[in-house]
């Protein structure tokens, strides 16, 4: 695999920014475009470029935009803290994402049930496949974990009839507030792309609570996992 020598890493949360800034070390320079703040490090012989995207799809999506047009990057890698849909993703359980559904789009408020599952952005499906060689990276360099489906919309999933909702209709096993957006921002300018994901709540009643008081471990479960990544992509 060729190394990679600038690489864009979109970051929503404070939280998680802090683990992974203490590992990459002295910042180089910030920027700051708007309410975006982009922080550059040297590490090794790569340049990483980390976008403080805040929370939702919107966000996200124009965080990797900026990553990509004005910073040139060559890969996208996304790291965060999601909600639990499945009983085989415990808190702090960190899974791979291999397909994304943007449950958010819907031709029909009223009607939402009926056109949950429709065919909204391809012909074919709803539901959207990860970069396939990214993944095989990660599992390569990494080690196996589970590759899930993630739903992902402009929505803090805290809500029991809500959460099943999403698992019925779109089988969904994580899910959070920004995967969709960088997806499609990815997609759009054909850069590679790679999702790291970890637990932090059930996405139920209790999410807030759950959240709130596990965040910080579940950060640190998946940040061994950023190290030996970064240091085989540089």
């Amino acid at each position: 695999m060729k190394k990679f020598k600038r690489i864009g890493m979109v970051v929503a949360l404070i939280e998680e920014q802090a683990y992974l800034t203490k590992y990459f070390g002295k910042r180089v320079k910030k920027y700051k475009f708007g309410e975006i703040n982009v922080t550059e490090f040297n590490y090794k012989d790569c340049k990483i470029f980390m976008a403080d995207s805040g929370v939702g799809e919107i966000s996200a999506t124009l965080s990797t935009q900026m990553l990509i047009l004005k910073f040139d990057v060559e890969v996208i890698l996304n790291f965060g803290v999601v909600g639990g849909l499945s009983n085989d993703l415990n808190c702090g359980g960190v899974a791979y994402v291999g397909e994304i559904v943007h449950h958010d789009f819907t031709t029909s408020y009223k009607n939402m049930n009926e056109c949950a599952g429709k065919y909204m952005f391809q012909p074919d499906s709803f539901v959207f496949e990860a970069d396939k060689k990214m993944l095989e990276l990660a599992k390569k360099v990494i080690g196996d974990r589970k590759v899930v489906r993630i739903v992902s919309g402009d929505k803090f999933v805290d809500d029991n009839t809500f959460r099943d909702w999403l698992i019925n209709h779109f089988g969904g096993e994580i899910c959070d507030m920004e995967s969709a957006g960088i997806y499609f921002a990815c997609r759009n300018h054909s850069i590679p792309f790679l999702m790291i994901k970890a637990v932090s709540d059930s996405a139920d009643d209790n999410a807030s609570a759950d959240f709130n008081s596990t965040i910080d471990a579940g950060v640190t479960f998946y940040v061994d996992a950023v190290k030996k990544l970064i240091d085989y992509m540089c």
